[in-house]
C-alpha cells in the first residue's frame, strides 16, 4: 500500500522559526495548500505543494522534512484576494490576523494601570483585527475586558484582585482565550 501525502496541518518545521496558526487552503494530494503562521513571530502567509504517493513531503522541503515557503508581504493582497474568492470564511480569517488589535476604550482610573493594562490586552491578543473595551466600572475595583471580532467573536471576563490585575495575568487570560484553534491536521480539500 503506498504512503498517504503528509497534510498542511503537520508540517511545522523548521520549528525554530515557524509556526503554523491555520491552514486556510488545501486542494488535496499533489496540489497547492495556503496557510497562515508565525516567521520568528511575525505574522506571514505561506504556501507549499503537497506531497503525492510517490513523493509524501511535498515541496518545499529541508533535510527530507516538509516546509513552507513563506510569501513576500508584497504578494499577500493578491493571495488573500483569490482565496476570498475561494474560501471566503478562511480568507477572513487570514485577514483579521493581519492587522492590528484595537482599544476602543479604556476607563481604568489610575494612568499607569491603564498603560500597563492595555498594553498587556494587546500583547495577549497579538496580530489580531479584534477590538477591545477595557472598564472599570464605577464603585468597583474590576476591571472588566471585553473582545469582539469577525464573525460574531466575543469574549468578556472581569478582573479582580491584586492577583488578577497584573499584566502578566491579563496577558495570559486574554491570549488563552483569544488564540486561534488549532485546526491544522484535517485533510480538508476546497473544491
Amino acid at each position: 500500500m503506498p504512503n498517504e501525502y503528509i497534510f498542511p496541518g503537520e508540517v511545522v518545521s523548521p520549528k525554530r522559526q515557524w509556526s503554523l496558526v491555520a491552514v486556510l487552503y488545501n486542494r488535496g494530494e499533489g496540489q497547492a495548500a495556503v496557510a497562515i503562521g508565525r516567521w520568528d513571530g511575525e505574522p506571514v502567509l505561506a504556501m507549499r505543494w503537497n506531497g503525492t504517493d510517490n513523493n509524501v513531503i511535498g515541496n518545499p522541503q529541508s533535510r527530507g522534512l516538509p516546509t513552507w515557503f513563506i510569501l513576500p508581504s508584497e504578494f499577500r493582497l493578491a493571495v488573500l484576494d483569490e482565496l476570498t474568492r475561494l474560501v471566503p470564511e478562511k480568507a477572513a480569517l487570514a485577514r483579521e490576523f493581519f492587522i492590528d488589535a484595537v482599544v476602543l476604550t479604556n476607563t481604568i482610573g489610575d494612568p499607569n494601570s491603564r498603560k500597563v493594562i492595555q498594553d498587556a490586552v494587546l500583547e495577549g491578543i497579538g496580530h489580531r483585527g479584534l477590538t477591545v473595551k477595557i472598564f472599570e466600572p464605577q464603585n468597583s475595583s474590576d476591571y472588566v475586558i471585553r473582545v469582539e471580532g469577525a464573525g460574531g467573536f466575543r469574549w468578556e471576563r472581569a478582573f479582580f484582585g491584586p492577583v488578577e490585575q497584573t499584566p502578566e495575568f491579563v496577558r495570559q487570560e486574554v491570549h488563552k482565550s483569544t488564540a486561534y484553534p488549532a485546526d491544522a491536521s484535517s485533510p480538508e480539500t476546497a473544491a
